[in-house]
């Protein structure tokens, strides 16, 4: 048996007979799944992959663990005297070296093995929807980009541990090097820099593994890990050899071996410098659902003909130069997939390519933007409005379809909600959101001898808090009977805005029952359970959350209507056994023989459920509830027009499953592997 194997297997039975490798191991399984429980929650309705938070939640602890598992690697024998006992035997330092280093890599791979089936087990029994369209091999990426890091983290763990006879003081050295230094200094600079993560993005070292998980392979960053490596054990052997010729002429020795040290150093910091100059990038589609889009963004590249650019003109040294091209180079596969527009991507430094950035300028767009280019026409997008599937669709939408028009008028002067307004209250985000899907927002106040419009598409009333006049009453009475198109968000079944004329068009609203509903905060309910209507349809395995919403039954008037007057109510989302959102509409055969526009209101339960603050503080399908709902009532067919992302995260856990999700993964298996890794040390112990 080689020297390498033999000390390889050496360094693994020692850990096993040591306490502290269980207590290191149990740690970094519990602190890994909280970290993963909460980033879960948070991702929740946003373009993530499971195996891309799972990476970003081991990525921070695993430099700990390395250091926790190799600060014996050495330290015992330096201290004992053993190493020169080893030394006296003809094998090179560097297999020692080597031995040493493969056994605690394998150590690491293990406990992060044990972190990946755990994960993986315990999202089958709580949460087996966000494990969709996602296998084993999904996570494949992002393991290989963790143990890549964790190459690194054990080198430089064991070079630590050579240069120092206690284990307390190379776990210390260790962690300041691996952990403090990179982590503390990139909190400074967030600190320091008054745009903070928005200028620098995620840690160099965290967008390494989420974009490696995405299936972004780098060859000048896996060049630089192993550089890096080589160069740390390379002066951990030679801190062995020192140690092995300590006696005769020891310090030319260590001069030279100093040397040595220092000019692999410099040469590891050039390689590393000129790998990444000469960089090339595979995009690998990892099957995972971060590779899918929509059926309306779908539908927009198939339909679309003839070319179109789209020119990110940012730095290369932006945080979000990589994100950015990843996703876009998505939509170019996606769409020539599909054989319908050929886009043609372009990236321009503003600080290198000169002459295309003063194009640029002249176009309107500035340093941080998405250019969309066909023909003569063109459409500017700012990254800090973000850069996603629903965005960047529209703008192509707008370059490709003819421009269709219409008019949303909101109701003010009865307390609603402002669609101007920028604060948590307001609901400017899903106004600008509309103005992007095409539509005008107006104002309309009903009051005095102001009229309705012809060219209102629909009038939406956000959570009005007094009640309409009757000469506003009856005005929108008119605009009903001749075929409009009413959208009312409303959180009080008594009194506030329309909410005497709903009984009169077939709604009752009513205290919702909610009986069986699942729950986040305490406070909300989540709406998970959708109808097969054209507006509801399309949010089938995705969540809208709504504060205690109100409920909607059929009045009498929905249930004795016939012929043209007959209206029929049609509930859209529960939650529980309660209609939290329903549709009733008039005339609709009629409407289909005469070509008579039939009436059509839309009833949901939530003033608030699109508020600034309810779109920022927890991801959900809301937005595109609203959008889908204003959609099907300008004429717009809501199963095309929806912007529902299907490459969004839905986990289905509400508050309950949540806390024994935590509890299992965070506590009680940690707490198993603790116990278990201690009896084996204490029976190998008892044995040597």
């Amino acid at each position: 048996m080689s020297p390498v194997r033999v000390t390889w297997h050496r360094t693994i039975g020692r850990a096993r007979s040591l306490f502290s490798t269980a207590f290191a191991t149990a740690a970094f399984l519990s602190a890994t799944a909280a970290l993963f429980a909460f980033r879960l929650d948070a991702a929740e309705g946003l373009s993530f992959s499971v195996a891309s938070l799972w990476a970003a939640s081991v990525s921070p602890f695993l430099p700990a663990l390395a250091a926790f598992l190799a600060m014996d690697v050495w330290s015992d024998e330096l201290q004992t005297g053993r190493i020169e006992l080893l030394l006296t035997t003809p094998v090179k330092e560097r297999e020692f070296t080597l031995g040493k280093f493969l056994g605690v890599f394998t150590l690491l791979v293990l406990a992060a093995f044990l972190s990946f089936a755990t994960t993986v087990v315990a999202l089958r029994v709580y949460a087996p929807s966000a494990l969709d369209g996602v296998g084993v091999l999904g996570f494949c990426p992002a393991f290989l980009a963790l143990m890549l890091q964790g190459v690194l983290w054990c080198a430089v763990s064991v070079a630590m541990s050579s240069l120092f006879r206690h284990a307390a003081a190379a776990a210390c050295a260790s962690l300041i090097l691996l952990v403090g230094l990179p982590r503390g200094g990139w909190a400074a600079l967030l600190a320091w820099a008054p745009q903070g993560r928005t200028a620098f993005g995620e840690m160099l070292l965290d967008a390494h593994v989420i974009d490696m998980s995405s299936g972004l392979f780098s060859s000048g960053t896996v060049l630089s890990y192993l550089f890096l490596s080589s160069f740390f054990l390379f002066a951990a052997s030679k801190s062995i050899a020192t140690s092995r010729f300590a006696g005769r002429g020891g310090r030319s020795l260590r001069v030279s071996s100093a040397f040595a040290v220092l000019l692999s150093g410099v040469f590891s910091v050039l390689a590393v410098e000129l790998v990444n100059r000469l960089d090339s990038k595979i995009d690998l589609p990892v099957g995972n659902v971060e590779t899918e889009f929509s059926a309306r963004t779908r539908s927009i590249l198939s339909e679309a003909h003839g070319e179109m650019s789209v020119t990110c003109f940012l730095s290369r040294k932006d945080a979000r130069f990589r994100p950015v091209g990843h996703f876009l180079r998505r939509l170019q596969r996606e769409s020539a997939s599909l054989g319908g527009l050929k886009i043609e991507l372009r990236f321009v430094d503003p600080l290198w390519d000169l002459g295309a950035a003063e194009r640029l300028v002249r176009l309107g767009a500035s340093e941080g933007s998405l250019v969309f280019e066909k023909g003569r026409r063109h459409a500017v997008l700012q990254l800090s409005e973000g850069y996603g599937e629903r965005i960047c669709a529209s703008s192509i939408q707008s370059l490709t379809m003819p421009p269709q028009r219409r008019n949303v008028y909101w109701t003010v002067g009865h307390g609603e909600t402002a669609n101007d307004d920028y604060g948590a209250f307001g609901m400017s985000d899903i106004a600008r959101e509309l103005a992007r899907e095409g539509y005008r927002n107006m104002t309309i106040d009903l009051a005095g001898d102001a009229q309705i419009p012809s060219d209102c598409a629909l009038i939406v009333v956000a959570g009005a808090k007094e009640d309409f006049s009757r000469a506003e009453a009856g005005r929108i009475e008119s605009y009903l009977r001749a075929g409009g198109r009413l959208l009312v968000l409303l959180s009080k079944t008594e009194s506030g805005g329309v909410t005497s004329l709903l009984p009169g068009w077939g709604l009752r609203p009513s205290p919702a029952a909610t009986t069986g509903a699942k729950s986040i905060s305490g406070t909300d309910l989540i709406v998970g359970e959708f109808s097969e209507h054209a507006i509801s349809k399309p949010l089938q395995g995705s969540r809208v959350v709504l504060e205690r919403p109100v409920g909607f039954m059929p009045s009498a008037a929905a249930e004795t209507g016939t012929g043209a007057d007959r209206i029929e109510f049609t509930p859209l989302a529960k939650a529980g056994t309660a209609v939290v959102a329903a549709t009733v509409e008039r005339g609709v055969g009629a409407g289909a023989d005469l070509s008579i526009r039939p009436m059509r209101i839309i009833a949901i339960g939530d003033a608030g459920f699109v508020m600034n603050g309810q779109l920022s503080a927890r991801a959900n399908a809301n937005r595109d509830f609203f959008l889908n709902c204003v959609a099907y009532l300008s004429g717009t067919d809501a199963s095309v027009a929806s912007g529902t992302e299907t490459n969004v995260l839905a986990t289905g856990l509400d508050r309950a499953s949540r806390a024994r999700f935590v509890v299992v993964v965070a506590g009680a298996v940690p707490l198993v592997v603790l116990l278990v890794l201690m009896a084996v040390a204490a029976r190998r112990r008892r044995r040597g």
